[in-house]
């Protein structure tokens, strides 16, 4: 072969390399496949931060394992270039539900996916409190306003 000829092989086969160092990261960001199932699910990202959002409203949510409370994390739903439309900020429990869209409902199955946890929990019973009155809805409950959601699990 001539050196012409391996020069450009050569060259090509680094080019390529550096081709596939740079992107790769893009490939394999957990962040992007994050934000994929997340719009897949019907939640946006609001890639402009939440200001100018015609719909913010907070919930509260509590979760008793055994009487003991387990906090909620801080930053649910929010990576690198995305606030997903229900997110936290802080571990206090407050659901930030915010969206470009007026009159989009969010159900507390939204949260969950966001969140990337199950409500029910195995070998648990789950009781459901919405404004100091028991519910059933679980996932389906149509997030509001100030309102205040507990959920109870206890080893069956």
């Amino acid at each position: 072969m001539s050196s012409k000829r391996t020069s450009v092989i050569a060259g090509v086969g680094l080019a390529i390399l550096l081709v596939v160092l740079f992107a790769w990261p893009s490939f394999n960001n957990p962040d992007k496949q994050t934000i994929a199932t997340w719009n897949s699910q019907g939640i946006a990202c609001l890639t402009n931060g939440h200001s100018n959002t015609s719909l913010h409203f907070h919930p509260r949510l509590q979760i008793f394992v055994d009487g003991v409370e387990e906090i909620i994390p801080a930053n649910i739903g929010i990576v690198k270039r995305c606030m997903s439309e229900t997110h936290t900020h802080d571990a206090s429990g407050t659901i930030h539900i915010e969206s470009f869209d007026g009159s989009k409902q969010f159900y507390l199955k939204d949260f969950y996916m966001v969140y990337n946890q199950t409500i029910e929990r195995e070998g648990y019973i789950l009781k459901m409190m919405v404004d100091n009155k028991e519910s059933q809805e679980l996932g389906s409950l149509l997030l509001k306003d100030k309102q205040k959601i507990v959920l109870e699990y206890t080893k069956k």
